[in-house]
């Protein structure tokens, strides 16, 4: 009996002593300062969207990509390129022409870190110049 408690109390201590391995996407405040001109900017859906609440923003496919995490402004390379704490694989699903120069789409987007944790939602956005 003794050895059944005292791997139970060792295995709650061992479990309570891991980190949270969660990422948690914040959304980001306005456009950062060096996306200018043509941009992808993506929120979790169309409300969001309407509402300049996103998740996601690149210089259209290039270095550098932003994410919030703990509303923390995040430069990352959306290609993984670079070495980060965090790597991105945005898939996009569908893409609708809307103008001459805009394109709507919607996909997935997911962020691994370093530890492995993944935060994955599905995305809703527009790339355009």
């Amino acid at each position: 009996m003794s050895k059944g408690l005292l791997l139970f109390f060792s295995t709650t201590l061992l479990v309570s002593c891991v980190k949270d391995k969660s990422i948690v996407v914040t959304q980001i405040e306005g456009f950062p300062p060096d996306i200018m001109g043509c941009s992808c900017y993506y929120a979790v859906d169309e409300a969001h969207f309407q509402k300049q609440q996103f998740i996601y923003i690149d210089s259209y496919e290039t270095t550098p990509a932003y994410i919030s995490i703990n509303d923390s402004l995040i430069a990352i390379d959306p290609k993984n390129e670079q070495k980060s704490e965090y790597t991105l694989d945005v898939e996009i699903e569908e893409e609708i022409q809307l103008d001459q120069e805009r394109y709507h789409r919607e996909g997935t987007l997911k962020i691994t870190n370093k530890n492995r944790a993944v935060y994955s939602t599905s995305i809703y956005g527009e790339c355009g110049c």
